[in-house]
């Protein structure tokens, strides 16, 4: 029996090494796809620190990209900007091919640097061609395209476009308005064409990879397509006879070469700035730019970027104040970022932590709660949240009071800014001055409890006397008004600081409430359109409430939560931020 196992053994172990190829080791795996990414700016120096920063964190190889940068024709110092990160960068990537052109600063009959000449228009066609023709001599099986406006906040964007197989496809960008870098229609002229699938897709009420005839701005060409042989920039087709426009002349040569192109929307790949228009300056479109950039955060705490020097953002004494609980300190720095964008100075106010007050510190502040006050939709009480809230207000119309500031502007932090914010604010409070308006309050933001007409400020574009509101996002006071709040002594007849403000302007619907502040005589006005947003509402996957969820202001055993009141739910969208023309206004 033992001889039969050894004989068997011995078997076994000759067969294992019967067949050679079972000692070598497993192939090793296939490299990424090369990848061409053809940059090519003009005027672009406020965008490039963020776009190039976005291109750094895509999650691809870089020794398997090559990056091709034109720049020309420029008035300011996109040129150097440029320069300095393909001198950091070209270590890290597979090649880098540069073509600057230092002169001259505009085009022959320009008349702006956002103004499109058919001069313009040929000489991008042309460096699109030749980005084209290099990826082409170096056998990329990819080239990206990417306009420098346009920042890809998703890493994995080219990974998920290679993914699609498509010869043409387009990641679908996001912007302040319904505009994006595709077109669902187009007409026998070529010209845009409205159609009944574009709101769906933009909105992402519909998720997928679909066939367009138009997609521009950012988009992705598989080299290896046996069509990509017939597709060209320039010059534009025989046959071609629509609009002198590089997307347009592109769209023509994908038909005729029977290329589909593909747009997908499946998740969010990242934001493009609208267009500026022919007589738009370089600073308008750095303004218009910096608000997209707001927009982005709001969803994406963080933009990373190349380089950027933010400058210090103090506390000393200034009139613009932004309150936060120091255990936010992911909406703090959110809120430092975006108002160093807009270059607003501000001061940091340390809210009251209502979470951290007991019942009996309350008291000692000389807090009591209004006889009678219950919450309109969940009937709890005052909590402890909302306690925080109106202390961290009342201490700051407690120190324009004391510094005698002519006004103050507030913010809390969690809000998103429309666009054009500090310009529109800048405006808004000349011409309350050159009229001479007798103000206290002037909301930027707020919650409208009854949407619907209010009375129009005269000779002031886009302010209306305030009806009754909700929150307390951000809102101007005045020296007058911050003393009116003060009188009223609120401490001791407390409720939230959103219902205290409109008993005041006397526009609260509880006649009982009002009893207990006979001088309502607070001047209460709105802007309209509203210049700040909520960045959260409830039941967003982000969103939390340090008022609503929270204990009760006197009993620390009960605790709340948001579902018990409506005031922090989005409410439906008023009309005038249903119209996009206000954005132009300026």
């Amino acid at each position: 029996m033992f001889l039969w196992v050894l004989v068997l053994g011995a078997f076994v172990s000759r067969s294992e090494c019967y067949f050679s190829e079972e000692k070598y080791p497993e192939e090793s795996k296939m490299q990424p796809p090369t990848v061409v990414i053809a940059i090519i700016a003009r005027n672009a120096a406020h965008s490039l620190p963020y776009y190039l920063g976005a291109l750094e964190r895509l999650n691809y190889p870089k020794a398997r990209i090559s990056v091709w940068a034109a720049t020309d024709h420029n008035a300011d110092n996109t040129t150097a900007v440029l320069r300095e990160w393909l001198t950091v960068m070209q270590q890290f990537y597979h090649y880098v091919e540069w073509r600057p052109m230092e002169h001259p600063t505009s085009y022959p009959g320009e008349m702006g640097p956002k103004y499109w000449s058919n001069g313009r228009y040929e000489y991008l066609m042309k460096l699109k061609q030749a980005a084209l023709n290099f990826a082409k001599t170096r056998w990329a099986d990819y080239i990206l395209y990417a306009d420098t406006d346009n920042i890809l906040t998703n890493p994995e964007t080219l990974n998920l476009l290679i993914a699609e197989n498509k010869s043409v496809v387009a990641p679908m960008l996001d912007s302040q308005g319904a505009y994006s870098n595709y077109w669902c229609g187009i007409t026998p002229q070529g010209y845009y064409r409205r159609t009944a699938e574009y709101f769906p897709t933009r909105q992402r009420h519909r998720l997928g990879c679909y066939p367009v005839p138009m997609v521009h701005s950012t988009f992705l060409l598989d080299m290896r397509k046996t069509g990509m042989k017939k597709l060209a920039f320039h010059p534009p087709h025989l046959d071609y006879s629509w609009p002198f426009d590089d997307i347009i002349v592109f769209a023509f040569s994908c038909r005729v070469s029977e290329v589909q192109m593909y747009l997908c929307n499946k998740v969010r790949y990242g934001y493009l700035n609208v267009p500026a228009k022919p007589h738009h300056t370089i600073e308008d479109d750095s303004i218009s730019f910096s608000h997209l950039i707001l927009e982005a955060t709001s969803k994406k705490p963080y933009l990373v970027v190349f380089h950027i020097i933010l400058k210090s953002v103090s506390n000393s004494n200034r009139c613009v104040y932004l309150i936060n609980l120091r255990r936010r300190q992911d909406r703090r720095d959110r809120m430092l970022y975006s108002l160093n964008e807009l270059e607003i100075d501000v001061k940091v106010v340390d809210a009251i932590d209502g979470g951290a007050l007991n019942s009996s510190d309350i008291k000692i502040l000389g807090v009591d709660i209004l006889p009678g006050y219950y919450d309109p939709f969940s009937r709890r009480t005052l909590t402890k949240g909302e306690v925080g809230c109106f202390l961290s207000h009342y201490y700051i119309w407690k120190e324009v009071r004391n510094q005698q500031m002519d006004k103050a502007l507030i913010f809390e932090d969690d809000v998103r800014f429309q666009a054009n914010f500090k310009r529109r604010v800048i405006r808004l409070m000349e011409e309350v001055e050159m009229v001479e308006l007798d103000w206290d309050i002037i909301y930027l933001g707020r919650k409208q409890v009854k949407p619907g007409d209010e009375e129009v400020v005269e000779n002031v574009r886009n302010l209306v006397v305030a009806d009754y509101s909700y929150w307390t996002l951000s809102y101007a006071i005045s020296l007058q008004g911050a003393q009116k709040l003060l009188n009223a002594e609120p401490l001791s007849k407390m409720l939230p600081v959103d219902e205290f403000l409109p008993i005041m302007y006397d526009k609260h619907t509880n006649e009982n409430y009002k009893s207990h502040y006979p001088n309502r005589n607070l001047q209460a006005f709105s802007t309209r359109p509203l210049l700040v947003q909520p960045a959260q509402y409830a039941g967003d996957p982000k969103w939390v409430s340090d008022t609503e969820t929270s204990t009760l202001w006197d009993d620390d055993n009960v605790r709340t939560d948001w579902r018990g009141s409506h005031k922090t739910l989005k409410g439906a969208p008023q009309p005038d931020m249903l119209q996009t023309s206000y954005k132009d206004e300026l």
